[in-house]
């Protein structure tokens, strides 16, 4: 006797479509009208029986049921198989074609506009990665895959943006639309910046070297901050490296030193905190965009050492 499983009616997926499952065969349906027909003495019945077709295990689009398989999924994976094998262009339609999917659950649109801000990502189309990471974060704000997938990719671009292993975008980037003693002067802090940033801290005395030359060029920075009108894209700036300063005192020289620093590493933290957020509260425009992820990412990252030191900010 043959086992259960073989004598349901399979079906086999062929681009999609269903090879007739669910279909009867004629023979069958034939040989059931005959014995129905007949009694065992061969005599004829009044009534004719009317076999009652077996429902079938699996989904039947020709009955209006559907199976997983029969929605946008493979197409998602297909997307990804695409982007493994190194063919973006074909994962990229892909991805957008799932993206746009009128049955497409949020989920799986989301991971799909992630993967496209990845693909932008790697391909220096800064712009168009960030849109589609909002999209991805709008579809699932509460996929813990999807928060640390947009928070990656908001990473990868500051980092592509900056110079060296400064934080934030490249020293010495002009600022558009500030004025040209603004501008002279933040050009200045830059390079005091970039000064700051070579001091190695081996011992106390470097330390403490380490930590004026940081406070001047925080000095730097707010001056021109104070200057700088309401709303401009200087007081970002000026704030976010303000951060940036205080935040790599405290991790690069600070932390893992002795245990009587480790108070003031936290208090370096938190004033990178604050700074960082005072740059968020800056202005919106587009010439700060860049000044307001680097914030963004950087304010994430001091949080979560202040976190993992059980501090608070």
């Amino acid at each position: 006797m043959a086992p259960a499983s073989e004598s349901r009616p399979s079906r086999f997926r062929q681009g999609g479509k269903s090879s007739g499952a669910g279909v009867v065969p004629s023979f069958v349906l034939v040989l059931a009208l005959a014995c129905a027909a007949c009694n065992d003495d061969g005599e004829a019945h009044g009534t004719t029986a009317v076999p009652t077709a077996a429902v079938p295990s699996v989904a039947d689009p020709a009955i209006g049921m559907t199976t997983e398989l029969d929605g946008i999924a493979p197409e998602f994976g297909d997307a990804v198989i695409a982007e493994l094998a190194g063919d973006e262009k074909s994962a990229r339609a892909a991805f957008e074609r799932v993206l746009v999917a009128p049955d497409a659950a949020a989920p799986i649109a989301a991971r799909a506009a992630l993967h496209l801000a990845q693909l932008d990502a790697r391909a220096g189309e800064s712009r168009r990665a960030l849109d589609y990471s909002a999209r991805a974060a709008a579809l699932a704000p509460n996929d813990a895959a999807i928060t640390e997938g947009v928070a990656q990719v908001q990473a990868d671009i500051v980092a592509a943006s900056g110079g060296g292993d400064l934080r934030g975008p490249k020293a010495g980037k002009p600022l558009p639309g500030v004025d040209p003693k603004l501008a002279e002067a933040f050009a200045a802090a830059e390079r005091t910046l970039v000064r700051v940033h070579t001091i190695r801290a081996r011992g106390r005395l470097e330390l403490w070297a380490k930590e004026d030359a940081t406070e001047e060029a925080v000095a730097k920075y707010r001056a021109i901050r104070d200057k700088a009108p309401d709303g401009s894209v200087a007081r970002v700036a000026c704030d976010y490296r303000i951060g940036s300063l205080y935040h790599d005192l405290a991790l690069g020289d600070l932390f893992g030193g002795a245990s009587e620093l480790r108070a003031r590493a936290l208090a370096y933290l938190r004033s990178a905190v604050a700074a960082y957020r005072a740059s968020l509260a800056g202005s919106q425009a587009a010439d700060a965009e860049l000044w307001r992820l680097a914030a963004e990412t950087d304010l994430r990252n001091a949080r979560d050492v202040l976190a993992a030191a059980g501090a608070g900010d």
